[in-house]
């Protein structure tokens, strides 16, 4: 988990604030930076979402360190990010219902 450290470092983050922020020991993130320890999931998606990245990114998966945050930023327009953001404070059943309705006014005439 390198790449922990590695942004740790390019945001100016302390292991200990980390480790606050990811409920741990200071000892924990320097396990994990060190690959002495690997974070479970719960605790790599708190890491990544305090250091404003992706699991993907601290996984090795990509090496885009933008978070998907950043990304959606770049490419849709104000609206669409409102109702992103919208849509991801909804409960399933919310959800369900939101897909329904754009479905009606899609078919809507205008």
């Amino acid at each position: 988990m390198n790449r922990i450290k590695e942004l740790r470092k390019k945001r100016n983050i302390t292991q200990v604030r980390l480790s606050i922020a990811a409920e741990v020991s200071q000892e924990t993130i320097s396990a994990y930076e060190s690959g002495k320890a690997e974070p479970k999931m719960e605790k790599l998606v708190k890491i990544a979402d305090f250091l404003n990245t992706t699991t993907d990114y601290l996984l090795g998966r990509t090496n885009d360190d933008s978070s998907l945050r950043d990304i959606s930023n770049q490419i849709v327009d104000e609206q669409l990010n409102e109702l992103l953001n919208n849509y991801a404070r909804l409960n399933n059943y919310q959800r369900k219902d939101l897909v329904w309705y754009s479905g009606i006014i899609e078919n809507k005439d205008l």
